[in-house]
């Protein structure tokens, strides 16, 4: 027992530096550590080591199929590590992850999203760095998986509102910046089958 602390904590130690985080053949994985909706908040406070914030709150847009009410969701905050880990409670399966990559240019958007500092660490989708994949051309020269833009037009501006990576069973959003068009956020939604 002890030496797998030793073990666990020698791990923690190395990883300290920065983080990484891997989503690959549908599993998530915290500095090489699995997670999903059943990992405790204490696990991912010592993988990420620091305390996250819990909040509940309810969906302002979805409801819950069997009782009709709003879901309610409860979200474990890094703010520190721009970082968040939300549970559904009409699925006990769903697990959503929110990774900031970078701010915004417009500093009212940035204000207004859910995470206040960027992700210090390296993200990986199937295998495909992504930190640096910021532009859309580069986004669409993944490895083992697509990559879907939104547009809309009003007159002759167009701005980028979403996308989609599109690599095994799950959802995985992408947010841009609405005046360089680059990635500035990426949203994993495990257990989520539909689009």
């Amino acid at each position: 027992m002890r030496f797998n602390f030793l073990i666990l904590l020698t791990i923690l130690t190395l990883t300290a530096a920065g983080q990484k985080l891997e989503y690959r053949h549908d599993s998530l994985f915290v500095n090489s550590f699995f997670v999903d909706v059943s990992t405790s908040k204490s696990f991912l406070d010592s993988l990420l080591q620091t305390s996250g914030k819990t909040k509940s709150a309810k969906d302002k847009y979805k409801d819950n199929p069997v009782t009709g009410k709003k879901v309610k969701q409860t979200t474990i905050f890094y703010y520190d590590k721009g970082l968040f880990f939300r549970k559904y409670d009409y699925d006990s399966t769903q697990l959503s992850i929110g990774i900031k990559l970078y701010r915004d240019t417009d500093p009212q958007n940035d204000r207004e999203s859910e995470l206040t500092e960027t992700f210090k660490g390296q993200l990986y989708i199937a295998g495909n760095y992504i930190n640096d994949n910021r532009q859309i051309d580069k986004l669409q020269d993944l490895e083992n998986c697509s990559v879907t833009v939104s547009e809309a037009t009003v007159g002759s501006f167009s701005t980028i509102i979403g996308g989609d990576i599109l690599y095994g069973e799950n959802v995985i959003r992408l947010s841009f910046d609405r005046k360089t068009k680059e990635l500035i956020a990426v949203f994993i939604h495990h257990n989520f089958k539909d689009r």
